[in-house]
């Protein structure tokens, strides 16, 4: 799938400038329309002493003391998203969404290719909302950009986590113009041959599949050992010096993830590395 709309959720911040950075390369690289979204926290979580407020005065100046911070912090947001698209070669937009109005998020967020966020959450999301919400809800997938993570290349040397389910062939589809687009893409493959899905030569469907659209592919397969599935994936991402790893999320149920921890809500809390999720 070409990558033409990119939307990144970026607050006034160090890393919501670096996320910012981070999306405008990759729309230059992809020719993709760049959407810069904000979500303006509410001005009335701050100070509680502030309900004991009366007076025909002193409420409205209350009102109005709020409605100018949050227009502060919008136009601060905006204008560390203009520093960040200044010279870029890209078209470009900026958006505010109030934090209370999910809704909205998900509205703007289901008429674009890919959605970058940071992490650990929110990320620039609104507070009351996840990345596994919005992604379960809009079907748009994810690339999640760490706080820690250090400038450096994007998305050149991919790992693909492999497991033959229909969410891992989703995220092979939705991140497919960035895997032509890189020097390298692992297809890992983890305990494959326990499962029957993955064929006489597991990954090797998939691979050929990847090569026939020009992508540089190789197949690993790995054994977890008694390992947990995520750590073999981290492990060998790392490895290899990978600069994105791509999967699809929940191929099992999600109560089942939930308790047995699951592959995806590991990566999603912890790692270290960018993460192109899709469902």
């Amino acid at each position: 799938m070409a990558i033409k709309n990119i939307a990144v959720f970026v607050e006034p911040s160090r890393t919501g400038a670096a996320r910012a950075r981070y999306a405008v390369e990759l729309a230059r690289r992809h020719g993709a329309h760049l959407i810069g979204i904000f979500a303006a926290p509410p001005g009335w979580n701050a100070d509680p002493t502030e309900s004991f407020v009366r007076g025909t005065e002193a409420i409205p100046r209350l009102i109005e003391r709020h409605k100018a911070a949050e227009i502060a912090i919008s136009s601060a947001a905006n204008q560390s998203f203009e520093a960040a698209t200044k010279r870029a070669d890209i078209s470009f937009e900026f958006r505010i969404i109030r934090e209370k109005d999910v809704d909205d998020a998900k509205l703007h967020s289901l008429y674009t290719d890919l959605i970058i966020v940071g992490a650990p959450r929110p990320g620039g999301l609104p507070n009351y909302w996840s990345v596994e919400t919005l992604l379960l809800t809009t079907g748009v997938p994810f690339l999640m950009l760490p706080d820690a993570w250090k400038a450096g290349t994007i998305a050149e040397r991919v790992l693909v986590a492999w497991n033959a389910s229909r969410e891992a062939r989703r995220a092979v589809s939705d991140s497919l113009s960035l895997l032509m687009a890189a020097q390298s893409v692992s297809v890992v493959v983890v305990d494959p041959w326990a499962d029957p899905r993955h064929g006489e030569e597991p990954g090797a469907d998939i691979a050929l599949y990847l090569s026939r659209h020009g992508v540089n592919v190789d197949v690993v397969q790995l054994k977890s050992q008694g390992q947990p599935i995520e750590a073999v994936i981290l492990g060998h991402a790392l490895r290899i010096d990978a600069d994105l790893i791509v999967l699809g999320a929940y191929s099992h149920s999600r109560t089942r993830e939930f308790i047995f921890g699951g592959v995806t809500r590991f990566l999603l809390q912890d790692s270290p590395l960018p993460l192109l999720i899709a469902h």
